[in-house]
């Protein structure tokens, strides 16, 4: 493999891309989620409660904010790689109480229960995470950034033990740099003397890690694997046709035997037949390669969240979320079906 050393790619953020960017942007957003959602389920079921009293209301978009000065404080004062996904996780947490008051800050009224207020919410996490994941997709790779990072990756280690898949990582950043650099050919020196056998830390998440890949494995290989993919597909297809059914029937416009219908549900139906189609075609393309089978999937799943969930929650306010928390379970199996796959060629093909 040639050190890739000078690739051009435009990048409105200069820097070097973090191997974790798109781990700790997913677990920034899913944190800023259950924040939101915790938060309007809690209320909901204490009657709304107020802390204050005397002229005095202290709104959780203060907690919020607390929350996430408390993360920036931790990254300016601590070291470690692991230390990110725990501030990624807190920020996370603030940030879904920060964004949920949305309501009261654009309504004259200050009306916390303004009725687009969780769209908007949602389209604001939608447009973040797509601005974010493009930012770091299309960040440069340097030779420099890679021994940094494997830098990063061993710095970390000395201070907890290897983890199962970073001592891979290392070697594949040290084995794409530019063999000239003292540093990398240093570090290089460092980890191939490393134990592998006695590397890993005992730590939960490792032992959670080997289970979880082996146990996939496993069940990929048996029979009933593409049948279940099959029934959960079938499942997000009813929940998108019964979503939009339920617009429709409840669309102001809809007569029995008169499909006059607004564009709001034109724009639904749309999406849900765009996302449900995606889903099985990736389904039939799973027969002749898995791979390129659940990345369709995904593509249909994105499409579900992304638009699909949007519109829902314009309709159905907080009842939408049952529908996105079985896309994000769908989501995040198929996303982990796919690096699965990805690593099971690349197994295959180091092999021959």
């Amino acid at each position: 493999m040639k050190p890739n050393t000078h690739q051009q790619t435009w990048s409105p953020v200069r820097g070097t891309r973090s191997v974790d960017a798109v781990g700790l942007f997913e677990l920034f957003f899913v944190a800023g989620a259950c924040g939101f959602i915790g938060t309007r389920i809690y209320l909901a079921l204490t009657n709304y409660p107020q802390i204050g009293g005397h002229g005095f209301h202290i709104a959780h978009l203060l907690w919020g904010g607390l929350l996430m000065m408390a993360s920036l404080v931790a990254l300016f004062g601590y070291i470690g790689r692991d230390l990110r996904f725990k501030t990624a996780l807190t920020a996370g947490i603030g940030w879904g109480l920060f964004i949920d008051e949305l309501g009261k800050f654009i309504t004259s009224d200050v009306n916390y229960f303004f009725k687009p207020a969780v769209a908007l919410i949602y389209a604001i996490f939608v447009i973040l995470f797509v601005v974010m994941r493009g930012i770091v997709q299309r960040s440069p790779t340097t030779s420099q950034g890679n021994v940094a990072q494997a830098m990063e990756l061993w710095q970390t280690a000395e201070m907890r033990g290897w983890r199962p898949g970073e001592l891979a990582d290392a070697k594949k950043l040290l084995a794409a740099a530019d063999p000239a650099d003292p540093l990398a050919a240093a570090l290089t020196s460092t980890i191939d003397r490393i134990d592998p056998a006695t590397a890993f830390g005992e730590s939960w998440m490792g032992r959670f890690s080997v289970r979880a890949s082996t146990w996939y494995r496993h069940v990929s290989t048996s029979r009933a694997f593409i049948p279940v993919i099959a029934v959960l597909a079938g499942i997000m297809a009813l929940t998108n046709f019964a979503e939009l059914f339920s617009e429709i029937t409840r669309d102001p416009n809809f007569k029995p035997g008169d499909f006059h219908v607004s564009w709001f549900s034109l724009l639904k139906g749309a999406t849900t037949l765009v996302s449900s189609a995606l889903v099985l075609i990736g389904l039939l393309q799973l027969r002749t390669s898995r791979l390129r089978g659940f990345r369709t999937m995904k593509a249909g799943i994105l499409v579900a969240l992304l638009l699909g969930q949007l519109l829902a929650f314009y309709t159905e306010q907080i009842l939408a979320l049952w529908g996105l928390a079985l896309h994000i379970v769908l989501y995040a199996g198929v996303d982990y079906a796919i690096r699965q796959e990805m690593d099971a060629v690349e197994d295959a093909t180091e092999a021959h």
